[in-house]
């Protein structure tokens, strides 16, 4: 058994056994109760060549769990020597979840979003949202019923709140969440996400130059946009941090991009020095890349991501079928103070890839998108008459 991180003192346990036969991992909960436990082994199918193989080892084999793609066939309690099939020998216990969506909007960062007399909306939106949260709750509440009955089912749930700012003009806000089938984990304020502002006009605001900081904050706003409006993001960037960048500082780079980035909609291209200084970031953590790969922990947007050698612009977008939001400039991914020049457009989808792809040259076509933005979320709220700031 491999171990990333010592859990000697947890309960539950996040593990992953590889099939012995094609070597497919398969992700488990190993449950161990602090008296009474029921230790044995499971019988699984496997989820890539339906060959059936034990997994060992289990604390307790009935309240040990895992998600509906692992085909559980037997739990025995008995010594797993007396199945007649393969036993899993590699089993890995791990804490780090390396897809996990780290979404939150950060509002003491730089407003995304401005009224046409410049007021910043942001926390104006998120304010009106406070104000009808009971409602939003309550309408949140009800999905999870119907959830639970197997009548509701969404990747996100979105709610849109109406608000007036101070010059009088009207906006509605468009924000998201995850939606989780548990009512005891409903979200808070903070865990909705700020993806829209009707009527703004973004590249008026994000034209011009700014700091490497704003830019990055910027970035990560309109990632968390496309994540929700989006078919899908690309990333283009040919490094990421600098040279001299210690390899723990460049590994947070990386961590606070790839937090943001959905691996089912994000794509990511940059030069082979950028995976290679990536890999030896992790290495350098005590997470080798091959271990991780080797039990398919490694981080989905890297393990399918591009390499172009000749090419030095920046440019980050949110593509869909009809249209694509591009923001570009002389910034690295890195932070800083110094001073740089930022650009916001939205056009065609056409125009984006007559502009853009057609002129990277790339050696293989972006995929298809497979999760695209009208099937990951589903409406729950309105503002209702009444409930509008003034």
């Amino acid at each position: 058994m491999f171990s990333l991180e010592s859990l000697t003192s947890d309960r539950k346990r996040p593990m992953v056994a590889k099939c012995p036969e094609c070597g497919k991992p398969h992700r488990f909960t190993n449950v161990k109760h602090p008296v009474i436990n029921d230790p044995g082994y499971w019988e699984i199918r496997c989820s890539g060549c339906a060959e059936i193989f034990c997994i060992p080892g289990l604390h307790d084999v009935f309240d040990s769990f895992a998600g509906p793609e692992v085909d559980i066939v037997t739990r025995s309690e008995d010594s797993v020597a007396e199945s007649a099939h393969p036993v899993s020998t590699e089993v890995a216990v791990y804490r780090l979840d390396m897809n996990r969506l780290e979404l939150a909007y950060d509002l003491a960062s730089c407003a995304l979003y401005h009224c046409a007399c410049e007021q910043a909306l942001d926390e104006l939106a998120y304010a009106q949202l406070r104000a009808e949260f009971d409602e939003v709750q309550r309408e949140y509440s009800y999905r999870v019923h119907y959830a639970l009955k197997g009548r509701f089912c969404a990747h996100y749930v979105t709610a849109n709140v109406i608000f007036t700012c101070p010059c009088s003009q009207s906006h509605t806000a468009t924000f998201y969440t995850r939606f989780m089938h548990d009512n005891s984990k409903r979200p808070t304020v903070e865990n909705y996400i700020l993806a829209d502002v009707a009527g703004v006009e973004l590249n008026d605001i994000l034209d011009g130059v700014r700091s490497k900081n704003d830019a990055m904050d910027i970035l990560g706003k309109l990632i968390l946009r496309w994540n929700l409006l989006a078919d899908q993001i690309l990333i283009a960037s040919p490094f990421v941090g600098h040279q001299f960048m210690s390899a723990s500082k460049q590994l947070e780079i990386w961590e606070w991009l790839l937090g943001l980035l959905d691996p089912q909609i994000a794509i990511f291209l940059t030069r082979s020095t950028a995976w290679t200084n990536y890999r030896k970031s992790l290495t350098d953590a005590g997470l080798p890349l091959e271990v991780l790969e080797n039990f398919g922990l490694e981080n989905k947007v890297v393990s399918a991501g591009h390499t172009k050698h000749d090419f030095h612009a920046k440019f980050y977008v949110g593509i869909s079928e009809d249209w694509s939001e591009v923001y570009s400039g002389s910034a690295n991914l890195v932070r800083g103070p110094s001073m740089e020049n930022t650009s916001f457009r939205r056009m065609s989808r056409q125009s984006f890839n007559r502009r853009y792809l057609l002129q990277m040259a790339l050696k293989q076509p972006l995929p298809a998108p497979s999760f695209k933005a009208a099937e990951r979320s589903l409406n729950i709220y309105r503002s209702k008459p009444g409930h509008v700031s003034s």
